[in-house]
């Protein structure tokens, strides 16, 4: 449980990175116009999902532990 827990939480963390990266280069309009303002808003709507599930999942995980006996 503990290993699988340490596994979440880097993943979350290696996708929160890339993810905040691409927003970044979203924000020095790289791409700009409709199109480009429809995917920054699409990709900022996309990591605020996937970073609630990560983060549920690694809520879930430490609850997990924290009622598994030692």
């Amino acid at each position: 449980m503990e290993r699988a827990l340490r596994r979440a939480e880097e993943l979350t963390a290696q996708v929160r990175g890339d993810l905040d990266r691409a927003l970044g280069l979203m924000s020095r309009q790289v791409w700009t116009g409709a199109a480009g303002d429809r995917f920054g808003d699409e990709l900022a709507a996309s990591r605020a999902a996937l970073l609630g599930a990560c983060d549920g999942a690694v809520d879930e995980l430490r609850a997990l532990l924290a009622r598994t006996p030692k």
